[in-house]
């Protein structure tokens, strides 16, 4: 497909492509106003990152908490100092999870001695953090000094290592602020850096076979396995509704973990400005295991009749609902609405386990069955890639219907929201 003809592909996804905005930033508005009512008003004395009730549980008779600098707050009762707190945002706030960054606050006794460490309000998926707080991981650097927990090298938590490095990391960029240190002496770890280069690669493979996909059908195969067991198992990049959703109310985490990010944004412009569907049809983990599986048996069952109109619609009407509920400000437990999780063995819930497997076994059956009716992210990925190719009279007379629509239904929106 020639420039040209690129372009006014994109012309017509324009009306649904600014609907497809207005819902999602009217989500994004709903939800950040929920989590600004959750907070509350605070005392005048009190820090509005540190909520009272959390720095209690360490100082029962602290009265009010103040911040003396980037990172330390003191800890005050009957206008006296009992303790100090050591704040990791917003200095370590560059250091990423799976979905956002994990603030924190170390309780400081007034000997210079962790009590223990407390989570403040973060974006990170609730899944890794729960599979982070059954370990003993929050727990590494009480009874420590300041000087101590500094040197402290403390092992990831199998399962949530992306959670876990980010919480050690922060800890640790926190403590040499504090210390007045540069944070020198930290070793390379060579395992992460090869495992994103070899993540590196399988992306530009993928990306490869978009363009030249006749000549890379030899290394289909190859990529499928890659896909599955260094950004699945390995990894744990694969790009899910409950990420994107993340992202869009907290920002796109660029950092030590660009990868991930790189992939988010591959997955989105391919489609949107290509009309090339790159991570389903090349990247995705999920859907590389459901076609591994597909080979067991070569002939599918394909839905005829009612059941055919059925499926046709069950991924659109899903996806439907999911924003509905959204829209509504119910909050929903994402990463337990789609299978991916389940490559993090370790964190994944056993439903999210069972949904997987359920999938796959279906998979020797039905021709990638959670891709083709029932996946949300595939669903938001194919909005952005569907758009009329056929040059004709009728194709801009279709645009400019849907733009009318557009216009009336956004003019109704603005003066019911005022």
């Amino acid at each position: 497909m020639s420039v040209k003809e690129n372009v006014a592909t994109f012309v017509t996804k324009l009306p649904k492509i600014i609907l497809l905005c207005v819902i999602v930033y009217l989500i994004s508005l709903n939800f950040k106003t929920v989590e600004e009512d959750k907070g509350g008003t605070v005392e005048t004395e009190q820090s509005d990152i540190v909520p009272l009730d959390e720095v209690k549980k360490y100082f029962p008779t602290c009265t009010s908490v103040e911040k003396v600098s980037d990172v330390r707050y003191d800890v005050k009762g009957d206008g006296k100092v009992i303790g100090k707190l050591i704040v990791t945002t917003p200095v370590a706030d560059d250091l990423i999870g799976y979905a956002g960054n994990v603030p924190l606050f170390l309780a400081v006794s007034g000997e210079d001695v962790i009590l223990g460490l407390t989570l403040l309000a973060h974006s990170e998926s609730p899944a890794f953090v729960r599979r982070v707080e059954k370990s003993d991981f929050f727990t590494s650097w009480n009874g420590k000094t300041l000087e101590e927990a500094a040197e402290l090298n403390v092992e990831a938590v199998s399962g949530a290592t992306m959670t876990s490095d980010a919480v050690r990391g922060s800890v640790k960029k926190a403590l040499n602020f504090y210390l007045e240190r540069d944070g020198g002496g930290q070793h390379t770890d060579w395992l992460k850096t090869i495992r994103h280069a070899l993540g590196g690669l399988v992306v530009l493979l993928a990306l490869a076979s978009v363009f030249w996909g006749s000549r890379m059908k030899r290394w289909r195969l190859p990529l499928q396995v890659a896909s599955i067991l260094i950004l699945g198992f390995w990894s744990g990049y694969f790009v899910s509704f409950e990420l994107l959703f993340n992202w869009l109310l907290n920002g796109i985490p660029w950092g030590a973990r660009v990868l991930l990010p790189v992939v988010a944004l591959l997955a989105i412009a391919c489609p949107l400005f290509l009309n090339k569907a790159y991570y389903c049809a090349y990247l995705c983990p999920f859907g590389a295991a459901q076609e591994l599986m597909g080979k067991i048996r070569k002939k599918k069952i394909v839905p005829k009749g009612i059941w055919r109109n059925i499926f046709k619609y069950t991924r659109v009407t899903y996806f439907m609902m999911i924003l509905a509920l959204l829209l509504w400000g119910i909050p929903l437990e994402l990463a337990s609405l789609e299978p991916f999780p389940a490559f993090l063995l370790a964190a994944a819930s056993g439903w999210v386990i069972a949904l997987a497997v359920i999938f796959l076994v279906l998979s020797i059956f039905f021709s990638r069955p959670w891709c083709n009716y029932f996946c949300l992210t595939g669903e938001l990925l194919d909005i952005l890639r569907k758009g009329d190719g056929k040059a004709s009279p009728e194709r801009w007379k279709k645009v400019v219907g849907e733009g009318v629509a557009l216009v009336i239904f956004l003019g109704v929106l603005y003066f019911i929201l005022q």
